[in-house]
C-alpha cells in the first residue's frame, strides 16, 4: 500500500501524523509525508520520505510569527473562525488541491491521509476517486459531533441541560461556517465536483478521523461516531528540543532529597508551545508570579518567541527549549497554554496542571482538565497574584496529584505510538482497493 500524507507547519499537531506515518513505514508499506519546509527535521528524524509543497503556503521556520497564522491577533471568536478558513482552510484550498493532485499523479497513493484543516487536500483526494482520512493532534474541532460539546467555547456537559446550548452553539458555529460555501465551491468546481450546502460539508467526504489523543481525556458521553478511531496520545520530544543532561539529573536528585528530610523546594515549569499566540505577556505574568516563591521555576520559550527579554528571577530559569520529559518527572505543577502535546506529558507523569489557555484547542483541553480533576483554569487576563495562588492551590492539594496520576495512567494505557492508527488506516487502503477491483 502507499500513502500520501498531507500536513502543514501547526507546531505540535505535526508529529502525531509523523508517528503513523513511520508505523505505516515500518509495516512495510510506501509513505509520502509533505509539508512546510519548516517540518523537514521532524519528518528525517522519523525516517519518513518528505517532500514540501510547491504552489501551497510553504513557511521555512518552525514557530517563525512572520509566517504563522495570525488567528490570535482576532479579538472575537468570529475573526479567529475568519483566520483560520482565510490563511488555511479556503483561502489557499486552491493552491493545496493543485499540490495535491500533482502528488495523487507522481506518487500514486492508495490513502490520502490529511490535516483536518487542509480542505482543499480532501477536494483534490475526492476528485481523484480516492479514500482520504484525516488526522488531528487534538480533540475533534467542528461542531459535527453531538456526543461532546461544540469546539472552541471549552464547555463542559453537566447534563440533559446543556445540550440545548449545544445544539444553539454548535448550529451558530455551522452558520459562521458557511459563510465561506462559496469559496469552497469555486475550487470544487475547478477540480469538477459538485456544490457543497456548508463548508462544513467537506468532512462528510473522508473515510475516517484519527484523533491522536486518549480516549479516556476526551469527554464523550456514550461511542463516538463510527468514523472516529481515538489513536492514544502521539507524542515524543521534538526533533528541535535541546536536551539538558543537568536537569535530567537534578530530576532524581530533587525526588531523593525530597523523600529524604522533606524540605526540598517543588519545580513548576512553565510553558507555552512552539507557535506564536500573543503569549510574551503570560508568560511574563507567571514568572513575576513565581519569582521569590519558595519553588524552583524554569521557563521553556521554543522557537516562536526566540530572542525577547524576559524578566529575570533568582529561583527564575528561563531555557530557549528543553525536553520536557528531562524536567516534568521532577514538577509539582506545569503552567501551559493547554496544547495538546504540551499538557499531556505532564499528565502521563501525574504532574497536575495549570492551564492558560490561549485559544484553538486549548480552551477545550482546558476544560477536560478541569472536569478530570487534574488541574486548574484561568483566563489569559489573568494577573500574577491570581497565578501564585492558582500554584500555591495546585501543589498544596494532594487531590490534583493523585487525579493526575489516575488520568496519566488511563492515557498510557493507550499509549501505542500510533501503531493502532497505522493498522486501522492500511485495513482502509486495502479494502478501498478490493472494492475498486
Amino acid at each position: 500500500m502507499r500513502f500520501l500524507f498531507t500536513n502543514w507547519e501547526c507546531g505540535g499537531h505535526v508529529e502525531p501524523a509523523l508517528f503513523v506515518a513511520r508505523q505505516c513505514l515500518m509495516l512495510g508499506h510506501e509513505v509520502l509525508f509533505v509539508s512546510d519546509e519548516a517540518n523537514r527535521i521532524q519528518a528525517n528524524a522519523f525516517g519518513v520520505a518528505f517532500k514540501s509543497w510547491s504552489s501551497a503556503p510553504n513557511r521555512l521556520g518552525l514557530g517563525n510569527p512572520a509566517e504563522g497564522i495570525t488567528d490570535w491577533k482576532a479579538r472575537t471568536p468570529i475573526g479567529v473562525l475568519s483566520a483560520v478558513c482565510r490563511e488555511v482552510m479556503v483561502g489557499p484550498a486552491a493552491a493545496y488541491a493543485a499540490d495535491t493532485a500533482a502528488l495523487i499523479g507522481a506518487f500514486k497513493p492508495d490513502l490520502v491521509v490529511s490535516h483536518e484543516l487542509l480542505f482543499g487536500c480532501m477536494i483534490a483526494a475526492e476528485a481523484a476517486g480516492l479514500p482520504c482520512a484525516l488526522i488531528s493532534g487534538n480533540v475533534w474541532c467542528f461542531p459535527t459531533r453531538s456526543d461532546v460539546p461544540p469546539f472552541g467555547p471549552g464547555f463542559l456537559r453537566f447534563g440533559a441541560w446543556t445540550l440545548p446550548r449545544d445544539r444553539i452553539t454548535a448550529r451558530a458555529i455551522r452558520w459562521l461556517y458557511g459563510r465561506w460555501t462559496p469559496a469552497i465551491n469555486a475550487v470544487r468546481r475547478q477540480a469538477g465536483l459538485g456544490a457543497l450546502r456548508n463548508l462544513l460539508d467537506q468532512l462528510d467526504t473522508p473515510v475516517s478521523i484519527v484523533l491522536g489523543v486518549s480516549r479516556a481525556f476526551d469527554i464523550g458521553d456514550r461511542s463516538p461516531p463510527p468514523r472516529f478511531f481515538y489513536a492514544g496520545p502521539l507524542i515524543r520530544t521534538p526533533a528541535w528540543a535541546s536536551r539538558h543532561a543537568e536537569l535530567a539529573s537534578q530530576t532524581s536528585g530533587a525526588q531523593q532529597s525530597q523523600a529524604a528530610d522533606g524540605h526540598a523546594r517543588p519545580r513548576v515549569l512553565v510553558s507555552f508551545g512552539t507557535t506564536m499566540q500573543g503569549q510574551i505577556p503570560v508568560i511574563e505574568r507567571c514568572i513575576r508570579a513565581l519569582a521569590g516563591e519558595p519553588i524552583d521555576c524554569i521557563v521553556t520559550l521554543g522557537p516562536a518567541v526566540a530572542g525577547h527579554d524576559f524578566p529575570t528571577a533568582d529561583n527564575v530559569r528561563i531555557l530557549q527549549s528543553a525536553s520536557h520529559d528531562d524536567i516534568v518527572p521532577s514538577c509539582a505543577a506545569v503552567i501551559c497554554h493547554a496544547g495538546h502535546g504540551t499538557m499531556v506529558r505532564p499528565i502521563m507523569h501525574g504532574v497536575p496542571l495549570l492551564c492558560i489557555p490561549m485559544g484553538r484547542d486549548q480552551h477545550d483541553n482546558a476544560a477536560r482538565i478541569v472536569r478530570s480533576g487534574v488541574g486548574l483554569r484561568l483566563p489569559a487576563t489573568a494577573g500574577a497574584a491570581r497565578i501564585r495562588r492558582a500554584v500555591r492551590r495546585l501543589i498544596r492539594d494532594p487531590r490534583f496529584h493523585a487525579n493526575a496520576l489516575a488520568l496519566g495512567g488511563a492515557i498510557r494505557d493507550e499509549q501505542d505510538d500510533g501503531a493502532g492508527a497505522a493498522r486501522h488506516l492500511i485495513g482502509l487502503a486495502v479494502g478501498a482497493r478490493r472494492a475498486s477491483v
